[in-house]
């Protein structure tokens, strides 16, 4: 018996093969591609952002402080204060009060390496650079017009020279009614010296605290000078 052949079954089944093999082919390539983009995702690390800190200065509030990270150094505030802008003069100086009317409340001022030497104060508390922070030697002494002997001057003398625990500063006798307390130490009058964490640098301070209620609270002092902290 004769065979009988039908002229286009063998192209087309060959047809059918390679569209099969090729949807096989392309079924393949798309696992390995999803499975290679799902293998990258688990390997990959996950990277948190963090944006570098600011040059000026950066203010952290929490219920009771501010904290203020100057170029060269952090300082805690209390919270209801503001810091007062830079005046432009050649002192480099910061300054924190309780109200916008200075007279009215309590103000902080600090000055940094340019200090003003001629700077006489009511009241002197003695202070020590223990690197880079400094600490509170005793309390603010009384007024220094009432232990102090004045000397001959006109009134426009800058100071008369006083001691406190047996360290040198400027009396103000021509304002006696004042309350302005100052800064001094064994590095010299209106200065202390403190030194940077992240360098070999060194910055000389000078801090001062003015209070105008009738019982001045030096607790703020305190506590401010316990916090600042060298960059």
């Amino acid at each position: 018996m004769a065979t009988t052949y039908q002229a286009d079954k063998r192209p087309k089944t060959k047809r059918r093969r390679r569209i099969l093999w090729l949807i096989i082919i392309l079924l393949i390539l798309w696992i390995l591609f999803f499975g290679w983009l799902w293998l990258r995702n688990s390997l990959k690390p996950k990277v948190t952002i963090k944006q570098a800190n600011p040059i000026t200065t950066k203010v952290t509030y929490n219920s009771k402080i501010k904290h203020y990270d100057e170029p060269d150094f952090g300082i805690d505030m209390p919270a209801s204060w503001s810091a007062v802008p830079r005046p432009p003069h050649t002192y480099q100086s910061f300054t924190w009060q309780s109200s916008d009317r200075v007279t009215d409340g309590q103000q902080i001022e600090i000055y940094e390496d340019t200090i003003p030497i001629n700077f006489a104060v009511n009241r002197a508390l003695v202070v020590v650079g223990e690197v880079d922070r400094v600490s509170v030697d005793g309390a603010v002494s009384d007024n220094c017009s009432r232990y102090t002997k004045p000397t001959n001057g006109g009134p426009n003398r800058v100071g008369v020279p006083a001691k406190w625990q047996g360290i040198d500063f400027l009396c103000d006798q021509s304002n006696q009614q004042r309350d302005v307390v100052g800064t001094s130490s064994n590095d010299g009058v209106n200065t202390v010296i403190l030194h940077s964490q992240n360098s070999s640098a060194t910055h000389k301070f000078f801090f001062t605290y003015t209070d105008y209620a009738s019982n001045p609270d030096y607790t703020l002092f305190y506590d401010a000078l316990a916090s600042l902290r060298m960059n």
